[in-house]
């Protein structure tokens, strides 16, 4: 063996030798994204047994990180159908050359539910060991949320419409009535000077294809958003019975902004984009 003297720099070498070639790697690779829910410890052995790699899950794990495939939490979203997909692909291919100002014109709709007492979706406290069932440490559940209301409610680029209760099932003829006194009265608003424009809502479409209904039923509509935010708004809140839940949801609703609305309908191209580049399955909106 070759010394090198009078120098403390310390000599290149070969290390530990690979246990894996980029063949084994790019198998690993299509074997974790033929199935996405497989473990590492899953893919190391099967990995094992296809191409004869043996190793530990840890170094699964470092390959596929080397790959930019990190373990991630799913994402909910409500279920696709084909039969969905394709009513999706439809619609966003029919309106992918709508300009910002042919959204303009639609006014979106929807009926949102609110609990009275709704469980925090992830709520982080600073505990000590065995503080885990203190008061001040857990997040308290009333069972069906200790009552709910149904609010239906309006906006298109001109901002918000009108909002309202609504009591009991929902059906043809209630229906009939929460437009004719909240749609109508909310366009003659957004829309003073003009009747041309466009309703599309979550279950009925007037104006539209049937395939807006899956549209809207898949959560793509954008009024969605201002639910959401509401919602938000919630976790401070905590109202003691119904009638102070709607007065709440009465306020928040109108503290929506003209600007936010216009947010949203700005996305509405956006919108179209991604459910065709995703072929018609859920996107970030």
């Amino acid at each position: 063996k070759q010394h090198t003297l009078g120098t403390t720099k310390l000599q290149t070498g070969r290390g530990r030798k690979r246990l894996s070639t980029d063949l084994d790697d790019r198998q690993l690779i299509r074997m974790s994204l033929s199935n996405r829910r497989m473990t590492s410890s899953d893919l190391q052995k099967e990995w094992q047994m296809v191409s004869g790699v043996k190793c530990t899950a840890r170094t699964v794990r470092n390959r596929l990180l080397g790959a930019g495939l990190k373990l991630c939490k799913a994402r909910k979203k409500p279920f696709i159908n084909e039969k969905q997909r394709r009513a999706r692909l439809r619609f966003a291919k029919d309106h992918k050359d709508w300009t910002i100002e042919d959204w303009s014109k639609v006014i979106f709709s929807d009926e949102s539910n609110f609990q009275l007492c709704p469980t925090p979706g992830r709520l982080m406290v600073r505990r000590r060991p065995g503080e885990a069932y203190k008061p001040q440490c857990l997040a308290p559940t009333v069972k069906c949320g200790g009552g709910s209301v149904m609010i239906w409610g309006c906006f298109s680029k001109a901002g918000i419409g009108q909002i309202c209760l609504c009591e009991g099932r929902m059906n043809q003829a209630k229906y009939k009535v929460v437009l004719e006194e909240n749609l109508l009265p909310s366009a003659l608003t957004m829309f003073p000077n003009s009747e041309d424009w466009f309703f599309q809502q979550d279950n009925a479409p007037c104006h539209t294809a049937r395939s807006i209904k899956v549209w809207m039923e898949d959560h793509q509509n954008p009024i969605e958003n201002l639910w959401n935010v509401i919602k938000r708004k919630m976790d401070g809140h905590k109202p003691s019975n119904k009638a102070e839940l709607l007065e709440f949801l009465r306020q928040e609703w109108h503290k929506v902004t003209q600007h936010q609305c216009e947010r949203l309908m700005e996305s509405m191209p956006r919108r179209m984009k991604a459910v065709l580049e995703n072929q018609g399955y859920s996107t970030k909106y």
